[in-house]
Parts: structure tokens; sequence; C-alpha cells
């Protein structure tokens, strides 16, 4: 049993291996080409140009930040991962979360109102493992809001004055709560996992990196077609 399980192992620590050096390699190389052709670096392109590599572009990043969700959806299942967490301000931290989405909800005409209760709010942890898994509930948010609405981002410090609580509100598609139970499963059905492709996996990682920084994540829907997203951290 023991032998099996090693050989199970050496397995998947091969196939993460395949996966940071054998795909990750070539598509930083993609994308890289594709910016340079982009800015001109290469000869002037013209406009039907510029739109296929945009749309190229998009894909190739889209691939690189799959594999990067793959690889570290392995590390959190197998507790190999070392949170170096430092001193955060919530506010300007969300911030930068909201502007690393900009362009897909410019895509949507969907604009952020953060909005915070307390002037400063600190929390301890690993800043680029929670930006993971902000920006993958943020993006899950824009890709589902409906068009032309807004995303109402609340800070706040808990009653026990020991938490704090990001909140993300906006309007969508009603999620029954069936769904809303297994939505942060690793493995569920297709009919399960939303629109985005690969968003189920996401949502898993990001609930993974909140849980190991002792936090937790509530997810609401109700039938006037507002969904919430309160994400409890440590205060600090």
């Amino acid at each position: 049993m023991v032998v099996m399980e090693t050989i199970a192992k050496r397995q998947r620590d091969t196939y993460i291996s395949t996966l940071n050096h054998d795909l990750k390699i070539p598509t930083i190389a993609q994308i890289r080409a594709l910016e340079l052709l982009l800015d001109e670096s290469m000869g002037s392109i013209n406009s039907a140009q510029k739109e296929i590599i945009n749309s190229t572009l998009d894909s190739c990043r889209y691939m690189y930040e799959m594999l990067s969700t793959i690889t570290n959806t392995y590390k959190y299942e197998n507790k190999d991962f070392i949170l170096d967490c430092e001193k955060i301000e919530v506010l300007r931290f969300v911030d930068s979360c909201f502007e690393n989405s900009l362009k897909k909800m410019q895509d949507k005409n969907i604009k952020v109102l953060l909005r915070s209760k307390d002037s400063f709010l600190n929390i301890f942890a690993d800043r680029v493992q929670l930006q993971k898994a902000l920006q993958n509930l943020i993006d899950y948010c824009v890709t589902n809001a409906y068009e032309n609405t807004n995303i109402i981002c609340e800070l706040k410090r808990a009653r026990d004055e020991e938490n704090i609580f990001i909140s993300l509100v906006f309007e969508s598609p009603y999620i029954s709560a069936e769904k809303l139970k297994n939505m942060f499963n690793m493995y569920s059905t297709p009919s399960e996992k939303m629109d985005k492709v690969g968003s189920g996996l996401s949502l898993y990682l990001a609930k993974q990196i909140i849980e190991a920084h002792n936090g937790e994540i509530i997810v609401e829907s109700n039938e006037k077609n507002f969904s919430s997203y309160n994400i409890k951290l440590p205060a600090c």
C-alpha cells in the first residue's frame, strides 16, 4: 500500500513538473512575442491584425492562468506551501486587485463602488497568495454579473474586532442553494460548474487560500438577483 502511494505521488509530481516546465514556459514565450507584436517593436501592424493578436494574447494569458491555478491547487491539496505573511492595508490591497480586472469590467461596462467603514483595516497575510484568491473571486463576479451594473465592495471590521470582512455584492442570475453548496468543490458535474471554463477550480483554490489564512468565505444569493461573497479574515 505504501509503495503504491509513493508511486502515485511520484506520478503526480511528474505531472505537475510537466505543467510547470513544458507548458508554462512556452506559454510565457508566446505571451512575450505577442506583446512585442502589439507594441509594433517588429514593425507596424493594421487594426485587423491587432484584433487577431489581441484575441490570441488573451487566450495565451488565460492558458497561463489556468496552468498556474492547477499547479497551485496541487500545492494546497498536498499542504506543500509556505505562507510569507506581512501586514497589509486592506483598502489599497483590494483596490489593486480590482485594477487587475479593469479590462474585463470595461468590456461589460461594470463599475466598482469601494466602500470602507473604517479608515484603516489591516490583515496579516501572504500578499501574493491572497491576491490570487481575491482575484479569482473578482473575476467570477465580473464574469457572472449583469452588464451595465455595479459591484459593491464593502470593507468593515467584525463586531468581535478580531476579524474583518471583504464583501462583494453584485447583480447576477439566481444561484440555487444546491449550487451554492457545491460551487467551491474541486470536482463537480458539468451542470454545477459556472459559465466560465475552469472557474470551478479557481473558486476551489480561492477557498483553500482563504482557509489557509484562518479565514472563511460565505456566499449568498437571493431571488432578487443579488449575490454576495463575504470573506472573513483575521485582523491585525
